[in-house]
């Protein structure tokens, strides 16, 4: 069906028609890799992840690059400030190299928690310092850079008429004093590719160059690995909402002066995770990681589910009320289609699953309404004119979409609940139960907790009590 997607460039929902019929190249910005990643960041990341599946689920391939930054990331989009990866390492008492593995590994272990499809290509900024230092010759020869005695080689917004255009800046206003206002930088806009390294200390990563031993601007190594992956033109470039500005914008100009335009055909931005008092950050020494979520007893699902309730394009509000709001609503999805596993001698009714599977996939294809197809999905469950078999197909394709595990969560339910429970066990739910009807409520509360203490949970249903074993 036809894909729709909002392009941040040209500010409208437009119909994507991809450079090479049947494939999608897009690039996810990655995080820098100085500390674990928090809940905010995994949002983008699972956002990512759906715009990935929804392409899958409409036939095409997809090459997915997302890089790892390992250096030369500024504590300020000015160029300004102690390097991340530095401030990472002093913290944790080890090597730039050592921090940079370690939250790697963690990133992806939180990936892997939250289901995400890997990328297919995750490079890292340090293994392609060779190709930045020749996309900075290429940019040097065509007119576009300067050098800044003792601090680097700087990009020259004046000379990219079209810089801004991607966040809708006024740069007339930026521009005037900027030479006062910036350490000789020519515009306030003006963004370093290469910075020299310090006199007086000695980096842990610096590399030799042509305008000597420095290391790379954070923004070059999105151009750089992008193109050398995806080729100098791809479909799409996605990445937080922060970005759009600064990065994104500082990408644009340092790239189609070389690769000609447009560079990238669709723009797409992920809005940020809130908490009550503002935006999710590392900065404020406050946030939630996956593995937090995990080691409290959430299921990571749980998690993904809260922000598919969402649109990617508006803020999510996190708080653990809404977490727990989230989790009742999985459970309560998980838990009808574990019904649906009861014997059903009915076979799949064709017709009925591509109706509803259109259903489901189509507001996904239109700009990535992932609520709507939830909504689709407990329609789904209401419909009394779909049998199970059919219903439990749909389910499986509900799972490649949204990649929710409904079907993995569900199946491990019903076979916990096919596990008979002791004669003792037993017992203990029936002593409870006439408790209740003679509503002895304390006595019914300690029977419940010695069957809870057994490794059993028992659950109240119209037709007496359900006992299941605890994983």
């Amino acid at each position: 069906m036809q894909i729709r997607l909002y392009n941040t460039m040209t500010r409208k929902i437009e119909d994507f028609k991809p450079i090479t019929p049947n494939h999608v190249g897009f690039y996810s910005c990655g995080p820098t890799v100085y500390w674990d990643q928090h809940l905010g960041n995994m949002r983008t990341f699972l956002n990512n992840d759906i715009l990935k599946r929804m392409f899958l689920a409409n036939g095409y391939s997809v090459t997915h690059v997302m890089n790892f930054t390992d250096v030369g990331h500024l504590t300020s989009d000015e160029d300004t400030g102690d390097d991340k990866m530095e401030k990472g390492a002093a913290r944790e008492n080890m090597t730039v190299w050592q921090v940079a593995d370690k939250y790697i590994a963690n990133c992806v272990r939180d990936m892997n928690a939250l289901n995400l499809i890997r990328p297919t290509y995750t490079p890292r900024a340090t293994e392609h310092i060779k190709e930045q230092i020749e996309w900075i010759q290429k940019l040097e020869k065509l007119g576009y850079t300067y050098e800044i005695p003792g601090d680097g080689i700087y990009y020259d917004t004046s000379k990219f008429a079209e810089y801004g255009a991607l966040g809708g800046q006024n740069l007339s206003e930026l521009r005037a004093g900027a030479r006062i206002e910036n350490n000789n930088k020519k515009n306030i806009t003006d963004f370093a590719l290469w910075k020299f390294s310090p006199t007086d200390t000695k980096r842990q990563m610096e590399w030799e160059s042509p305008w000597g031993v420095g290391f790379p601007g954070w923004h070059l190594e999105c151009s750089t690995m992008s193109s050398k992956y995806l080729g100098e033109h791809f479909d799409i470039h996605t990445g937080g909402q922060e970005h759009i500005k600064v990065h994104h914008t500082n990408e644009i100009a340092q790239s189609e002066p070389i690769v000609g335009k447009p560079w990238v055909h669709y723009w797409v931005h992920w809005a940020w995770l809130l908490l009550k008092d503002g935006k999710m950050s590392k900065s404020s020494g406050s946030f939630w990681t996956v593995q937090g979520l995990i080691d409290k007893g959430y299921d990571p699902m749980s998690y993904r589910y809260l922000v598919l309730l969402g649109h990617y394009r508006q803020p999510v509000e996190f708080s653990m009320d809404s977490l727990d709001a989230a989790t009742t609503g999985y459970k309560n999805i998980v838990r009808k289609v574990a019904d649906l596993m009861n014997d059903d001698a009915s076979g799949i009714d064709e017709d009925k699953y591509h109706q509803w599977h259109d259903k489901i996939l189509a507001p996904v294809s239109d700009n990535l309404k992932t609520a709507e197809s939830l909504v689709v999905v407990q329609d789904l469950l209401k419909d009394k004119n779909v049998n199970n078999a059919t219903k439990l197909a749909l389910f499986e394709f509900v799972d490649e979409l949204l990649g929710l595990q409904f079907m993995d969560r569900a199946k491990k339910l019903h076979e916990l609940e096919s596990v008979a429970a002791p004669v003792e066990i037993q017992q203990l739910a029936q002593q409870r139960l006439e408790a209740k009807k003679s509503r002895d409520f304390a006595t019914a509360d300690n029977l419940r907790n010695q069957i809870d203490a057994a490794g059993w949970t028992v659950m109240d249903t119209p037709d007496g009590f359900k006992l299941v074993k605890k994983q």
